[in-house]
């Protein structure tokens, strides 16, 4: 079996992949509600002050010796985006060589709970402690994405795509947002997350009876999540404008300028078109065969790099490229034709075997991979339409070339975002 069972509830899900192959258990919550600019940045720490300690374990010193207690189980914490929603994840895995594993996971599952359900306290809220070492922490991860210029301009120009929709707001949140997370703040935005958020609980591993254990979790969920109505509703692409494209040029202390354009091309994961989407970005920038490597980096030398990434939940394609800024304006006029080109149908068939050979072993790596494998499928959860890696490599396969034109026929150019160095005042 290498596609998760999914087993539904209301606001809670359980998937199971039940396979022996990895030699480990994993237990991945995605906890995940539509974001809200408000609650950005306090949602955020979440997951840190998570790891900070439980009620039971009331420190992270103690926390860690524990999971370590477990078998060396690893434990973490995460805050994720996907499109408009903000997910807070957490992660065990454990061996399976243990004496016996099955009392290892339910330990290990019942220290995830803990985790989630009975963080430290103080007062009734989060320790005034924890909260102002993770809010210092936090400021860190926040300006991190500054010093990363290549993510930074990639978030921008996503940003600038979105104008002002949810899917505009940075999973960490704002900088100017942590002096308004008090710890009585905190707890207030943890309490409203926990009566909210859609709770999905990925399980991998050897399990006897997939059905069985899954509908035991479910009724643990349903104790520690009551009462909120289902109200999913799924993610969807970000619509073509129709309106012309827009031009943003920030400037920052960079020496290489980062020219990247956003284009929305009305289609995602749920659409029957997603495969062809997938290949006609791949001819475009997803590989060393693309075109805007083969043009713009290697033929042309415009380029430090040069390449293109989907979105599979807005439908943005990304296109990113490292340039001289004097040769800004060369760089965008051929980025241009490579589009127009694809738009065109000038795309060989050695361009869309290469490609879909590339798309081949990029999800069959995923096979060897299960929380991949559990990311990929939590993308078709939130967009409504579940695919098994397998049908999706068969979809690709089915791919024609007139398929892939018609996917980038639609395809237009939003946003042209460059960051470039400052001028420098003469003396």
């Amino acid at each position: 079996m290498t596609s998760f069972a999914s087993f539904d509830d209301g606001r809670c899900s359980v998937h199971i992949l039940r396979t022996a192959q990895f030699h480990t258990r994993h237990i991945h919550v995605k906890m995940t509600r539509p974001m809200r600019r408000e609650q950005v940045t306090a949602t955020a720490l979440l997951p840190y002050l998570w790891m900070e300690g439980t009620g039971e374990h009331p420190s992270a010193l103690e926390l860690t010796r524990r999971s370590e207690a477990l078998f060396g189980t690893v434990l973490q914490t995460a805050i994720g985006k996907r499109a408009d929603r903000h997910v807070v994840e957490v992660y065990a895995g454990m061996p399976e060589s243990a004496a016996e594993p099955d009392t290892l996971y339910k330990e290990v599952l019942e220290l995830v709970w803990q985790v989630i359900l009975n963080p430290a306290t103080e007062g009734g809220v989060f320790p005034a402690g924890h909260v102002e070492r993770q809010r210092s922490l936090h400021q860190k991860r926040i300006a991190s994405v500054l010093d990363d210029k290549i993510q930074y301009a990639y978030e921008r120009c996503l940003e600038e795509v979105s104008r002002d929709g949810p899917e505009a707001l940075p999973r960490f949140g704002f900088v100017d947002d942590l002096e308004t997370c008090t710890p009585t703040r905190l707890w207030q935005v943890y309490e409203d997350f926990l009566r909210e958020a859609r709770v999905h609980v990925y399980l991998v591993g050897p399990f006897a009876d997939a059905k069985a254990e899954a509908e035991r979790v479910l009724r643990l969920l349903h104790k520690a999540f009551p009462g909120a109505p289902d109200t999913f509703s799924p993610v969807h692409p970000l619509s073509p404008q129709g309106a012309d494209e827009r031009r943003v040029v920030e400037e920052q202390a960079v020496m290489q300028g980062k020219l990247n354009l956003g284009l929305r091309t009305g289609m995602a994961y749920a659409d029957a078109s997603y495969p062809a989407l997938l290949v006609a970005n791949g001819i475009l920038g997803g590989f060393p065969h693309s075109k805007l490597f083969r043009n713009v980096r290697e033929k042309n030398s415009l380029a430090y790099y040069a390449s293109s990434r989907l979105d599979a939940l807005t439908g943005v394609v990304s296109i990113q490229t490292g340039i001289e800024v004097s040769r800004y304006e060369q760089a965008l006029a051929i980025i241009r034709e490579q589009i127009e080109d694809l738009r065109n149908g000038r795309v060989d068939e050695q361009e869309l075997e290469y490609t879909k050979l590339g798309l081949r072993n990029q999800y069959r790596v995923m096979l060897d991979q299960p929380m991949t494998m559990a990311d990929l499928h939590f993308t078709g959860v939130l967009a409504g339409h579940p695919r098994p890696i397998e049908q999706l490599l068969h979809e690709i396969e089915q791919v024609s070339r007139e398929q892939v034109i018609q996917a980038a026929e639609s395809w237009q150019v939003d946003t042209v975002y460059f960051l470039k160095g400052r001028v420098q005042a003469s003396a």
